[in-house]
């Protein structure tokens, strides 16, 4: 493992110092320049405070990735530049694309040991609450890369703004958007190994008050294995009005509708196993900013309807029923910030959610969750004064759940601006989980007696930048401790139920570098480790990534190189680990102003390698295409 690592450190120290050879020597004014198209420098959040404040002042640690990161993958999923950019955050994959629901689905996420298929990772879309709720888990397909103007990646707990499923952190991705006057138009088109094809068109107009941004993809693909073919159709659709000088309006709709074979573990195929799932995302806003005092108020509704064939194996029969669900959830948040005097911001806000679903086989012998509803309420104040050198933050949150009654969410916080470009960040945060439906209703081990989950978290943070900010670093340490997790334990002599039993300890580093090297050369690294406790499916040890983007001319280039150390595939009384290294890389051409031709290619080493027991990934791939920018 460690002479992979030297081996990749290696060949990408001999690109940076090739690249920044030719960019000293051939650069002339005017040329292309990555400086403002690869990264913000200073970004300004929203993620973790509800109104923008710049990110080095929050003391909880959050990540960006900005659109040209995202519209440099040329992946129609998010997850894959998640996976690259953010540190401490895995995400586990199959095929050559698409991730599936239900048994075999991939796309599962964690985050410091927490694990967004159990709903301890809360995916958001500006701010709004998506997952389906009769399982608690994120729909890993619904998640667009050309939907995103930006992802914003808490990775402390934010259940004091977002509530239950953000124990583990947020991921809120926020919506593109058209800021310029006049109309662009981008289409992209891909093809590649086993007949993979990706479509991609996004459409953006403003003129005056009024604005649009309408996309829509397709991907598919045949599989690297027997049985693993995938398809899926998204729509956007975003409409802005500024109804006056402090009031807007903002209304979008977002549509994925994915089919995809599951071909089951390499040593035990599936035979006749896919899954046909919709989803359904809507929100509408109304935003104030009256300098002193902003906020708004947002409605959103999410619905689902899943349709899955569990398959059988060789010998087997065809299953009589398909397992079928449907699932909503709607709700309003409302929050209004004020800055009472110098230095001082005050939120506060207000959360109610209602959800609920029904799921069955046989309509009517085997009904797993008949159209039961929940709902949540709650209220929350965050407050942050700067003082001299310091950021001090304080919050409180009151939620209010039908079953579990009342739960108080502290968090703190303090920022220290050390000197010119070095801050210190140091945060304490709550963070809980109410159980699902599924835990609570479905299958053989629900238990309508469960409590909600808990952990403590602590993180330390120092930010520093260098070189007239062309080099920024951050390091993160981070505690976390947890309890009333929910597993599944024996009760009886062949009885699994769902227990709250778990506890947990785990700690780790994390760290990242974006280095502008020169206006054409951008350099970006981050790693982390994670020590756990009791060990959990679907988190590395270690995880290490870097990667290069020059641009001279017509010509672009950028590779990547991630390493990963001690993945769990199994965990338990006999565990099995792996680890592997993937080095990707792409070439872009503009024979014309207005289109780029693009070469890709994935795992270029050939290995053989897994992120879930059982289901290797495909070994080289390659991609090419067109992007065409009017």
């Amino acid at each position: 493992m460690i002479e992979k690592g030297k081996r990749i450190l290696l060949f990408l120290g001999v690109c940076l110092y090739a690249a920044n050879c030719i960019a000293q020597n051939s650069r002339a004014p005017g040329q292309d320049s990555v400086r403002n198209e690869t990264i913000a420098l200073d970004e300004v959040v929203v993620t973790g405070t509800r109104v923008p404040v710049p990110r080095d002042m929050i003391p909880v640690p959050i990540t960006v990735v900005p659109r040209k990161m995202i519209e440099q993958s040329v992946e129609v999923s998010l997850l894959p530049v998640l996976m690259q950019q953010i540190p401490g955050l895995f995400v586990t994959s199959r095929g050559m694309a698409g991730y599936g629901v239900s048994d075999g689905a991939a796309g599962g996420i964690n985050m410091r040991g927490f694990a967004g298929g159990s709903g301890q990772v809360l995916f958001l879309i500006d701010g709004h609450p998506q997952y389906a709720t009769l399982f608690g888990h994120h729909v890993a397909d619904a998640y667009i890369a050309s939907d995103a103007q930006r992802i914003e990646v808490s990775r402390g707990s934010a259940s004091i703004l977002y509530g239950s499923n953000a124990m583990g952190g947020a991921i809120n991705i926020i919506t593109r958007q058209a800021t310029e006057d006049g109309n662009k138009l981008t289409v992209r088109l891909m093809g590649g190994s086993y007949g993979t094809q990706r479509y991609s068109l996004t459409d953006s107009w403003r003129k005056g008050r009024f604005y649009s941004v309408v996309s829509g993809n397709y991907e598919s693909t045949d599989g690297h294995r027997v049985n693993s073919e995938f398809k899926s159709w998204t729509g956007f659709v975003k409409l802005g009005y500024d109804l006056s000088d402090v009031w807007k309006m903002v209304g979008n709709l977002n549509l994925a509708k994915s089919m995809a074979q599951v071909p089951g573990q390499e040593s035990r195929p599936l035979l006749d196993g896919t899954t046909d799932a919709l989803r359904g995302m809507s929100g509408l806003s109304f935003e104030n900013n009256y300098g002193k005092t902003r906020g708004a108020v947002n409605f959103y509704y999410n619905w689902g309807d899943h349709k899955i064939n569990d398959g059988y194996f060789e010998g087997g029969t065809p299953r009589p029923f398909l397992f079928k669900s449907t699932d909503y959830m709607g709700g309003v948040n409302i929050f209004q910030a004020v800055n009472l005097f110098k230095g001082n911001t005050m939120t506060g806000g207000f959360d109610v959610k209602l959800y609920g679903g029904n799921a069955y086989r046989d309509p009517k012998t085997e009904i797993f969750a008949d159209h039961i509803k929940l709902h949540e309420v709650a209220g929350y104040i965050l407050g942050q004064q700067q003082l001299w050198r310091f950021m001090f933050e304080a919050g409180l949150r009151l939620e209010n759940h039908k079953l579990y009654g009342s739960e108080w969410v502290p968090q703190a916080g303090i920022s220290f601006r050390a000197a010119e470009q070095t801050r210190l960040k140091f945060s304490f945060s709550k963070g809980f989980r109410t159980p699902n439906m599924r835990e609570l209703y479905m299958f053989a081990p629900a238990n309508e007696a469960l409590l909600p989950e808990r952990s403590l978290s602590y993180d330390f943070t120092v930010s520093q930048k260098l070189i007239d900010n062309r080099l920024n670093m951050e390091l993160t340490l981070f505690s976390i401790r947890g309890d009333n997790m929910i597993e599944v334990v024996q009760v009886g002599e062949g009885r699994m139920q769902n227990r709250n039993v778990g506890r947990f300890s785990n700690k780790g580093i994390e760290f990242s570098l974006n280095y502008l090297l020169h206006n054409n050369l951008f350099v970006n690294a981050n790693y982390s480790y994670l020590d756990m406790e009791k060990p959990v499916t679907g988190a590395p040890e270690n995880k290490f990534y870097a990667g290069v983007t020059y641009r001279q001319g017509k010509f672009s280039l950028s590779a990547g190189a991630q390493i990963i150390d001690r993945l769990y595939l199994v965990t338990g009384d006999r565990p099995r680990t792996t680890d592997y290294t993937l080095i990707d890389a792409q070439i872009g051409y503009s024979p014309l102003k207005w289109m780029e031709i693009i070469v890709k290619g994935n795992n270029l080493t050939g290995k053989k390698i897994e992120t879930m027991n059982g289901y290797p990934m495909p070994k080289a791939t390659m991609m090419a295409g067109l992007s065409i920018h009017l």
